[in-house]
């Protein structure tokens, strides 16, 4: 008989009048049954089959999701993973002359997802998630309504489990007393679990005797189970002693070492015993995890959960494995699973299924069957677990948590003189400690791997900038300094800085500034590091100023839209600075178009010499070019230049590092070697690239050009390091400094603090805050440090700042098969950029070492960091877009809230700033007010795309963006009266009240 909906379900138009009703009526009412198949008493599978269900998908008070609801929100910590296991009671291999043997095969496991025993018991199948019947589910639901539920039973053996499982359907009714015996004994039946390819009991090499029926148990937990306090706040966890009993001898370590220490088991036990009369149900819930190996599970794991189904016939195919495989689902749902966990009554659990029965989605018929397998697909967005179901109509009046309608801004200025500063100090001071002991927290070679990569990376764009800054700047400033600045500047502000995470280094605005000032110091024939030394004290005054004032509050008006568009210009800086490396190692070796005319012009040494009447003589020797050079002479020819192949070597190292890197970094997520094998490969993936093209390097023989480091620690002009700062044409220099002191104010600041917001995006997970202002403070120092030591100014690098974020990544450790690793966050500490700066700060001393290194392999990490930098971005996805079909568009969030056109219309918006910014960037005469650029693409946002695009698209490709008095204007102290419900002793529910910034509490 079909199932019927119950039209004397409750209203749900959301009246006040139908509120109060629902209020008053939710008790779950069961009609009066209808003829049974067996109708000699209740049949809790049968009846849930012929009978009118009720289903309540509401969530009001007094309703069964409500109390789930309740439950829920009342217990804040999470409950301990569930290793479930379920049994299948099938008849063994027999004789002739003797029976069958009664014996419980393994059918499923459940971690996370679902695990069928397969290939003729050899095997587990792929991890997948486990599709349901809507007639499983009710009768599931009946069961637990009106089976048998044992909650918080102290047990510590199986044979006890089964004892009181026994006495508790005999005193219900539901078993006879001479059927005792025989269900014991369907209990008692001899477990066999997948070990070793083969379904067998655990150690059934041992004695028989020793883990036969009614005494295998006592022995194990006797001798293997301590009870743990500290695992648990209340100690009633049990944790395993990892000794080598050979009771645990097969279990598998692989799969316990994925599982957290303080994992539980449940278990589920299927059978179809035609002997009974009508079914016997019973979920029991053991007071404290009990370890019940080695008869259940197949690990030693303490079980917490066993359910029990004793069907003396099928109502329909396969029913009877259905419940069981329900009942693993439900113990894989994170809702269910604490309900289960935290239940106080038995109805409760029932409460749990009805408000799962409300998350279901159901699949038209044919479509698939309960046997398809869906494989996790852990990289799609995943949406958050919902507690029952919310009316779209109208709001719920009894719902306290009704989503606000104002958007949440970071940082807002405090108000108050250094407010912004004190508060970063006192964020920061108290992970001060970790900040250094996290580095060998977790896997240490994935700390010492990012320490090399940000050396090589950080050393190779110090040294590319000082070479261009030593010929925009007349060699005022060069290698050295930079080496110098970027060791000095990267060890205060790792050591000291509220944001450590961030990478200092040169950058291009700064350089094209620096060449700027240098222009206007030649021009007025101004010396021109002192000019710098005074243009750096006003950029520390302007610095402090912003702090002292809380100004830099104002980095909460920067968004994605102006986030993107300023890597977006970094990204493809370093990638046009890679190809740019890369055409001048043409220059050296260029190719040779006509070989030809290399082979006719041998190369020769052309060397004057004084005759005895004092003549010039020309001699042609046929020397070396190292030699013509020692003799002083002049090596002619063309023989004399030519290096064959080292251009196109150049190129095969460039791109051959660049792939290795890429793809290691990729190898973590591979599905070859184990875990341990792939992420330290995937750590050392940059180390491993430059090694193996260094060493190609070396092997081929060719004179590829290698890192020009300077030998010596002195300035590259004959000057001591500390400036004369009174080397100055007159006073009034000094004051002239502070007009385009401003401007590189807005540049370094803009600098520094988009790359900071970048780095604190929510997707990285970051838990120890941000310090903006902190950042600023000692960044003014830094200013005021290099410009006495004539060295350039380090802001933070957007590149380099997120390929450290990227390179220090935290996935689980704990990962259920078929449940891809969970990213965590970042491993936030201070060392790795510490220890990086000092060996570049060290790196003079190692010249020869450095010297191996090929420039092309150092050019091909560079590539690296450009391009992984900018596939992370949005801007990049929509670009894609606009040349891929809509069948082969990905599944994007963004694009099912904005139409195509209105994207594309946002890209382009962003693309021609983007091209603004490269433009001004890349004049010279203009590129000064490219400060103002930056600060014109957050006015763009505020107001252009305000007024193009509406609030729910701005919200779907970009972030919320607060107006500027929101973020300028010092938040008001106010008394906010809050709800406090508690429990008392009795478990009566009180309410207290109690003010934001008052510790009383008023019942």
């Amino acid at each position: 008989m079909p199932l019927r909906a119950n039209n004397a379900g409750p209203d749900i138009r959301g009246s006040t009048s139908s509120v109060s009703r629902r209020k008053a009526s939710f008790s779950e009412q069961i009609p009066a049954r209808l003829p049974s198949v067996a109708d000699n008493g209740a049949d809790v599978l049968a009846d849930s089959l012929y009978i009118t269900q009720g289903i309540t998908l509401g969530n009001h008070p007094d309703t069964p999701i409500d109390n789930v609801r309740q439950i829920v929100e009342g217990n804040f910590t999470d409950p301990p993973q569930l290793f479930c296991e379920m049994m299948y009671l099938s008849t063994g291999s027999s004789d002739d002359d003797d029976p069958a043997p009664l014996v419980w095969e393994q059918l499923s496991r459940w971690i996370k997802y679902e695990q069928k025993v397969e290939g003729d018991g050899t095997r587990f199948s792929k991890p997948h998630i486990t599709l349901l019947n809507i007639q499983s589910l009710i009768q599931l639901k009946n069961c637990i309504r009106k089976g048998t539920v044992l909650l918080d039973e102290k047990v510590s053996t199986f044979v006890q489990l089964v004892e009181r499982v026994i006495q508790a359907w005999t005193d219900n009714g539901s078993l006879s007393a001479d059927q005792n015996n025989y269900v014991k004994d369907v209990l008692y039946a001899s477990k066999l679990h997948l070990i070793d390819g083969k379904l067998r009991r655990i150690n059934e090499l041992q004695n028989d005797d020793q883990f036969n029926r009614r005494g295998s148990h006592l022995t194990a937990i006797d001798s293997d189970v301590s009870h743990d306090p500290k695992a648990n706040g209340n100690g009633d966890n049990i944790s395993v002693k990892s000794d080598s009993s050979d009771k645990f001898e097969n279990a598998d370590t692989r799969l316990l070492k994925k599982l957290p220490s303080d994992t539980n088991s449940a278990v589920i036990l299927v059978a179809t015993v035609d002997a009974l009369e009508k079914p016997l149900t019973a979920f029991i819930r053991l007071a404290k995890p009990t370890l019940l190996y080695p008869e259940i599970p197949d690990h030693p794991v303490p079980a917490k959960f066993v359910f029990i189904v004793l069907n003396p016939r099928d109502n329909y195919q396969n029913e009877t494995v259905g419940i069981g495989r329900t009942m693993g689902a439900l113990f894989a749902d994170e809702i269910f699973k604490k309900v289960a966990f935290h239940a106080p009554q038995k109805f409760t659990i029932g409460d749990a299924i009805e408000e799962f029965l409300t998350q279901v989605v159901a699949i038209p018929p044919g479509k698939c069957s309960t046997d398809t397998r869906w494989e996790p697909h852990e990289e799609s967005e995943h949406t958050p677990r919902n507690i029952g179901m919310l009316y779209a109509n109208y709001d719920d009046p009894f719902d306290d948590n009704l989503d606000e309608k104002h958007h949440e801004i970071n940082i807002v200025r405090s108000g108050r003189i250094c407010g912004g500063l004190v508060d970063d100090i006192k964020r920061k001071s108290k992970w001060f400690v970790s900040d250094f002991t996290d580095f060998f927290k977790g896997r240490l070679s994935q700390s010492f791997a990012v320490v090399v990569f940000m050396f090589f990376a950080n050393i190779t764009s110090i040294i590319t900038f000082g070479a261009v800054m030593e010929r925009a700047l007349n060699h005022q400033i060069a290698a050295i300094e930079n080496i110098v600045c970027g060791g000095i500047s990267g060890i205060i502000f790792g050591m000291f800085s509220g944001q450590p995470l961030n990478i200092l280094s040169a950058t291009g605005p700064t350089l094209v500034f620096e060449k700027i000032l240098y222009d206007f110091c030649t021009g007025y024939h101004w010396e021109f590091l002192p000019f710098r030394f005074w243009v750096g004290v006003w950029v520390a005054i302007y610095l402090m100023i912003m702090v002292v004032f809380d100004f830099s509050a104002l980095v909460g008006l920067i968004t994605r839209f102006t986030e993107e568009a300023f890597a977006t210009l970094i990204s493809v800086v370093f990638i046009i600075q890679a190809f740019e490396k890369i055409y001048e190692i043409g220059y050296e070796a260029p190719i040779t178009i006509h070989p030809e005319e290399v082979l006719h012009s041998t190369c020769h040494c052309l060397l004057e010499d004084t005759g005895p009447n004092g003549s010039s003589i020309v001699r042609n020797l046929s020397v070396g070019v190292t030699r013509c050079q020692e003799l002083g002479g002049k090596p002619e020819g063309l023989q004399c230049f030519f290096k064959p192949d080292v251009y196109m070597f150049s190129i095969v190292l460039m791109f051959g590092t660049f792939v290795i890197a890429f793809t290691l970094s990729r190898f973590r997520t591979s599905r070859y070697f184990s875990s341990k094998i792939r992420n330290s490969v995937s750590d050392f993936g940059v180390l491993i690239a430059i090694v193996l093209m260094t060493a190609l390097t070396h092997v081929i023989g060719l004179e590829v050009p290698s890192l020009k480091v300077p030998s010596s620690l002195r300035p590259t002009l004959d000057r001591p390091w500390i400036i004369d700062i009174t080397n100055v044409e007159s006073i009034s220099v000094c004051f002239i400094a502070a007009v385009p002191a401003l401007f590189y104010t807005i540049l370094i600041t803009m600098d520094q603090q988009i790359t900071a917001v970048i780095v604190n995006r929510k997707d990285n997970l970051l838990r120890k805050g941000y310090g903006y202002h902190l950042d600023l403070f000692v960044i003014a120092i830094l200013v005021i440090t290099c410009s006495l030591l004539g060295l350039p100014f380090y802001v933070a690098a957007t590149v380099l700042s997120v390929m450290h974020i990227d390179a220090l990544k935290l996935q689980s450790e704990c990962a259920a098969p078929g449940e891809k690793p969970t990213f965590l966050g970042v491993k936030e500490q201070r060392v790795t950029a510490v220890l990086a700066h000092v060996i570049i700060l060290c790196s003079v001393f190692l010249t020869s070492l450095i010297k191996l290194v090929p420039m092309p392999v150092l050019t091909g990490i560079f590539l690296y960091m450009g391009v992984v930098s900018l596939l992370g971005q949005q801007f990049i996805q929509r670009i894609m877009l606009v040349f891929m079909p809509i069948k082969h568009q990905p599944d994007y969030t963004w694009l099912r809230n904005v139409r195509m056109k209105r994207v594309h219309l946002f890209t382009l918006i962003q693309a021609l700033s983007i091209l603004g910014l490269f433009a001004v960037k890349y004049a010279k005469t203009i590129s000064m007010v490219f400060p103002l650029m930056l600060v014109f693409m957050v006015i763009i946002r505020m107001f252009v795309l305000e007024r193009l695009f509406n609030h729910r698209e701005l919200l779907a490709l970009d972030d919320d963006v607060p107006t500027f008095s929101e973020v300028m204007t010092a938040p008001k102290k106010t008394v906010k009266s809050t709800k406090l419900k508690t429990l008392n002793e009795s478990g009566t529910e009180t309410t207290a009240l109690k003010g934001a910034d008052d510790d009383s509490a008023f019942a």
